[in-house]
């Protein structure tokens, strides 16, 4: 093997690594996201997804950059460490939905759905499911294709159509969950076997992919709401014209995708014509414009400004020390008075003297 080969293979190896702990960590942050009580629109939750997101956004990137996924390939071809990566587009897209405090519901739910159906339509390429995956429409369009009269028969047997497919995709999900249970107690074995983690990331796969519909329809019913109460508050505004202070508006959410380069992003980026997916070059860009991500030259100033603060402040402490010592060895009256003030101070209020607190 010559060098410079065997230096990409080295690279190759860390980058996986990276890429392993970096989702891992991600998977318990969006976890406990999910279990957690505290209230959603909590500045700690928010923070939390915000966190998150940037962690999977930059897997996705990790993803794209050694194209892992590729049309020509099977699942079967797929290693099995490689399958839980199938999953980040739709936690991307239940972080989104998440989501608070924001004047653009519309905008965070449109990103979801780029999301969810990127998601479903790479897992059928793969033969993991077998669903229609559902076209993202505008409302205009779902508008036109729904003033169609459709007679009350038609009517009834979508409905029942609707109710069974709920029912066995409900039950499905109990027993995806229960097989995962126990397939969750063997991986802390360091002697798993290979087929059993694959079996544990395949069904992982399948129940996100009944969530992910979940979600979808909670989506598609609440976007027509959105928009009329969009329509409401252009209203109120036009019969009232009360002038409102201009707010800076913040970046809006745009979508990464798992998708390398331009001609990857015309195939997988179908979605609103507002709502551009991003490229891995793009991506990086736009975090370095934010200011989320530092670049090259502004991340060695501030590691050096850091190391600088810190040793200041370890001299600072020091000195501070060695001079109170000096005091105490020349016996200077005032830094004795405040030695035997503490001493009898704590001889008068003894440790968890004062947590009183349900006591006689």
């Amino acid at each position: 093997m010559s060098k410079e080969n065997s230096s990409n293979f080295e690279k190759e190896e860390k980058d996986a690594s990276t890429l392993s702990e970096l989702f891992d960590k991600a998977f318990d942050l969006f976890n406990n996201i999910n279990k957690t009580d505290e209230p959603t629109n909590s500045s700690k939750i928010q923070s939390d997804i915000k966190r998150t997101m940037n962690m999977l956004e930059e897997a996705t990137r990790l993803v794209s950059i050694v194209d892992m996924f590729s049309q020509n390939e099977s699942f079967d071809e797929v290693a099995t460490e490689n399958i839980k990566y199938f999953l980040l587009p739709a936690f991307l897209g239940t972080l989104a939905t998440k989501i608070c405090n924001t004047d653009d519901r519309m905008h965070i739910v449109n990103v979801a759905e780029i999301y969810f159906v990127d998601f479903l339509k790479r897992v059928k390429a793969y033969g993991l499911t077998d669903i229609d995956v559902p076209e993202i429409t505008s409302e205009r369009e779902k508008e036109n294709a729904s003033q169609r009269v459709r007679t009350n028969a038609e009517l009834i047997t979508e409905m029942v159509n609707r109710r069974n497919t709920k029912l066995q995709r409900y039950k499905e999900q109990k027993e995806l969950e229960s097989r995962l249970q126990i397939l969750k107690k063997s991986l802390s074995d360091p002697n798993i076997d290979d087929e059993v983690k694959r079996e544990y990331f395949v069904i992982l796969v399948k129940l996100y992919v009944n969530l992910t519909i979940e979600e979808l329809n909670s989506l598609a019913a609440e976007k027509p709401i959105l928009e009329h109460m969009k329509n409401m508050g252009k209203s109120d505004t036009m019969s009232t014209q009360v002038p409102q202070k201009h707010k800076p508006s913040l970046p809006k959410l745009q979508p990464i995708i798992i998708t390398r380069d331009e001609m990857q992003k015309k195939v997988f980026g179908s979605g609103y014509p507002s709502l551009p997916v991003l490229t891995v070059q793009e991506f990086y860009e736009q975090r370095v414009k934010e200011g989320d991500w530092p670049n090259p030259a502004q991340q060695h100033q501030a590691n050096s400004k850091c190391l600088q603060d810190l040793a200041g402040s370890q001299e600072r402490d020091n000195e501070e020390d060695i001079k109170k010592e000096e005091m105490i060895e020349a016996d200077d009256p005032e830094t004795l008075r405040q030695l035997r003030a503490m001493d009898e101070y704590k001889d008068t209020h003894r440790r968890g003297w004062g947590n009183r607190a349900n006591r006689s």
